[in-house]
């Protein structure tokens, strides 16, 4: 197996692909890195794991690349060097872990090849290049996100090292942020779990009205589910909006807008009232800047927060 893999690499090596294809990268290859392959995957599924034996998806549009690391460059000194550069644009590191490949399904409690079944899924093209081999062998592994105005970014570093060689996969996920109508209840775990609170971008008022506005039921009924599921926890429903206009209404209007999505869940969901709490912050906790209309856009919100 490791002669048929490090034939292909050398077969892959006078096929090198260079890694121009997105001048706008959050993270790039570790320096001196050899790009054997990047591939634009496109909107796929990728599985990453949040501890020992847990795993979660995350759909969105999908980048893998293999790279051959320097002679003198270890697995575990890759991956630091990515947990750095994850914490210095302000990440989070969901998990690390030195023996990656070593699972237990929590459902079934049957050992799986996680870094093999789970992590290189997504691949479009032929699934006999052996770089595909390397999560199989890979022990040092790290999982990340990065969030940002308009993306959740997640990415997950495999590392080995096969004939005296490093090399390893970084699958980089530009997800969308987490709006309710385009998520599941997972993400919405996700989430909540991660971060004590997640933004909600698809419940609708008029300008400067507080009744919530019929097209947001979709998101309310994935809401109610999520409360439902979690019965003995309590939330708070914090309304945000820009700064646009009078600070003290803004406050004031932020309030009846939380107070109106409680309302809404009690009545139409089914939803008990100790389970939820309205408050309002106006433009006092804005996600980006208002200056530009995207910015003020991703500040009017309203936030389901952990209590």
């Amino acid at each position: 197996m490791k002669r048929l893999f490090f034939l292909m690499l050398l077969i892959l090596l006078t096929l090198q692909l260079l890694s121009a294809q997105n001048s706008e990268e959050i993270i790039t290859p570790f320096a001196g890195s050899n790009v054997i392959y990047d591939d634009q995957i496109g909107y796929e599924t990728h599985y990453y794991l949040t501890g020992e034996n847990s795993h979660q998806a995350v759909d969105g549009k999908m980048r893998r690349q293999f790279c051959q690391l320097p002679a003198d460059v270890s697995t575990y000194e890759v991956i630091k060097n990515y947990e750095k550069a994850i914490e210095a644009k302000g990440g989070t590191i969901i998990h690390l872990s030195r023996s990656a490949k070593r699972y237990t399904d929590p459902d079934s409690g049957e050992r799986i090849r996680f870094m093999q079944g789970l992590f290189t899924r997504g691949r479009k093209a032929n699934p006999g290049y052996a770089y595909l081999q390397l999560p199989n062998f890979a022990q040092d592994y790290l999982v990340g996100k990065i969030s940002t105005a308009q993306n959740e970014i997640y990415l997950s570093v495999a590392a080995t090292v096969v004939e005296s060689q490093t090399y390893y996969e970084l699958v980089t996920v530009m997800a969308e942020p987490m709006e309710l109508g385009k998520v599941s209840l997972n993400v919405m775990n996700e989430g909540i779990s991660q971060q004590g609170k997640i933004a909600i971008y698809d419940i609708y008022f008029d300008t400067g009205k507080s009744e919530v506005k019929s097209e947001s039921n979709v998101a309310l009924a994935i809401i109610a589910n999520y409360l439902k599921d979690n019965p003995t926890k309590k939330y708070l429903i914090v309304g945000h909006t820009d700064n646009t206009g009078d600070f003290a209404a803004n406050i004031t209007l932020s309030q009846q807008r939380a107070r109106a999505v409680i309302d809404k869940l009690i009545n139409d969901f089914g939803i008990e009232q100790q389970q939820l709490v309205p408050y309002g912050v106006g433009s006092v906790s804005p996600q980006s800047s208002n200056a530009t209309s995207q910015g003020r856009a991703t500040n009017r919100r309203v936030e389901l927060v952990e209590y």
